[in-house]
């Protein structure tokens, strides 16, 4: 700890200095390490944005019913819990919580990896990995310049200041960059230089396919956009696509070098799938990312005494909560029955809505369809057939009133309604469309696993993978 103290103190100088970033990159990995401590020389950082207590319970009992089993994680025997809380405020955004792992300072809302004045920049583990020597990837299935991808690289006063975080991501040499896409590649007004040409010009390859990722060799840096922006929910992708595991898997083998690697992986959509109050999609996407983290247990097998694997949230996403309704076998037959996310309804109610038969009766057949909602209450269908009527007005004309907001949010309310009567049918409720304040569990495996234990503040995260990487 003696060597992370005096690291941490060197950071704080650094910040209230003018020297350049790399320099202080420099001084601050030779100031953290010495011979014979205990070190990972294969870094895995796992975040299932949006992950809470009752999103991982819940994986666990589709996956039992499912016949996949729980989750690999639920089975790491280092177990912990973090708090989340941002600099000004009880709840987090992903800004502010990304820059909390990544570097082990708060922040305001909004804010990437500076200081809540903006005027100090803070190094991020992947940073210091990367000056050691090691190599750097990231995955995500949200877009690659999105909060929490984007706080392990850059530094921004506002995270939607896309563009200059793209600048960033293409100026940052890491070593690969995959998943979903660049969003605002040419700006706001798209009229900037593309993002993946600077990338190019700094000796990026943009690989835009199956075959041409399959093909990649270790050297120059490798972008992977799967999408134009986040991949798809994992029950909407398209057979054929890459998921979230073949991301993580090709990224591990570019990656691996004498030195070691540092790999974030993000399960974005997760989080996404919370705001929605989707419980389907979310079971599915908390799927997807376990394969991912089982592509990194297959690499620890062989390298068990030099891995690092940890699992952790960067807040909890809707305020789930799971009531005495909620076993496997219920949570299974009620949410496999959904066939797309809500995401992939709303496309459908935006169909429907331009056609000359538009009654609530044409289009409940396609509600049981989507949802499986075939067992309706008479309560049920009010509430459907309330939020059908909000949802065949144009969005401008819709009274976005308190009580509109508390029942729809910012979503298609016939969509939201959906998947929230759905998910009381399998014991789920959610009390918000928003983040909660509550603190999110934490799951390690391997080298150093059991610094991860306990209870603690998310900067601890930061901190204790910084200890953990390895001497020049």
């Amino acid at each position: 700890m003696t060597c992370l103290i005096c690291a941490r103190r060197l950071q704080c100088f650094l910040k209230n200095t003018l020297l350049p970033s790399l320099i202080a990159l420099f001084l601050a990995a030779a100031a953290i390490g010495a011979e014979g401590r205990e070190s990972a020389k294969y870094i895995f950082l796992f975040i299932g944005d949006g992950m809470g207590v009752a999103q991982v319970r819940a994986a666990e009992l589709y996956g039992l019913a499912s016949g996949a089993g729980k989750p690999s994680f639920s089975t790491f025997s280092a177990r912990g819990k973090i708090s989340t809380a941002a600099a000004n405020g009880a709840v987090t955004d992903s800004a502010a919580a990304g820059t909390a792992l990544a570097s082990g300072y708060r922040t305001n809302n909004g804010i990437l990896n500076m200081d809540p004045s903006r005027t100090k920049r803070f190094i991020t583990v992947a940073m210091l990995a990367k000056d050691r020597g090691m190599k750097a990837g990231i995955v995500t299935s949200s877009f690659l310049n999105d909060a929490t991808p984007a706080a392990f690289y850059a530094w921004s006063p506002s995270r939607t200041d896309y563009y200059e975080i793209g600048e960033q991501l293409a100026a940052s040499g890491f070593d690969y960059f995959a998943g979903g896409g660049v969003t605002r590649r040419r700006g706001r007004r798209g009229d900037l230089r593309d993002i993946y040409d600077l990338a190019r010009e700094k000796g990026y390859r943009v690989l835009r396919t199956r075959e041409e990722l399959a093909a990649a060799v270790p050297g120059a840096g490798i972008i992977a956009p799967g999408a134009a922006g986040a991949l798809p929910y994992e029950m909407d992708r398209p057979k054929g696509d890459l998921s979230l595991a073949d991301f993580t898997r090709r990224g591990i083998e570019l990656l691996d070098s004498p030195k070691g690697f540092f790999l974030l992986v993000e399960g974005g959509t997760i989080d996404w799938a919370c705001h929605r109050n989707d419980a389907a999609a979310l079971v599915h996407d908390m799927s997807a990312f376990d394969a991912a983290v089982r592509e990194a247990l297959s690499f620890a097998r062989k390298r068990p005494e030099e891995t690092l694997i940890v699992v952790l949230a960067d807040h909890e996403t809707g305020g789930m909560t799971l009531d005495d309704r909620t076993d496997a076998e219920n949570i299974f037959a009620v949410l496999s029955a959904q066939k797309g996310s809500s995401e992939f309804f709303d496309g459908k109610i935006a169909a429907f809505r331009k056609g000359s038969r538009r009654t609530f009766e044409d289009m409940l057949p396609m509600i049981r369809e989507t949802f499986g909602l075939h067992a309706l209450s008479d309560g049920e269908l009010e509430e459907l057939r309330a939020a059908f009527g909000q949802s065949m007005k144009p969005k401008d004309q819709r009274k976005r009133d308190r009580e509109y907001l508390r029942r729809y949010g910012p979503y298609e309310p016939l969509s939201v309604t959906a998947t929230r009567i759905l998910g009381r049918k399998a014991g789920i409720v959610w009390s918000s469309f928003g983040h909660s304040g509550a603190a999110v569990p934490v799951f390690a495996h391997g080298a150093g696993a059991h610094r991860f234990a306990g209870e603690y503040d998310n900067t601890d995260i930061a901190r204790n993978l910084m200890d953990l990487l390895p001497s020049r």
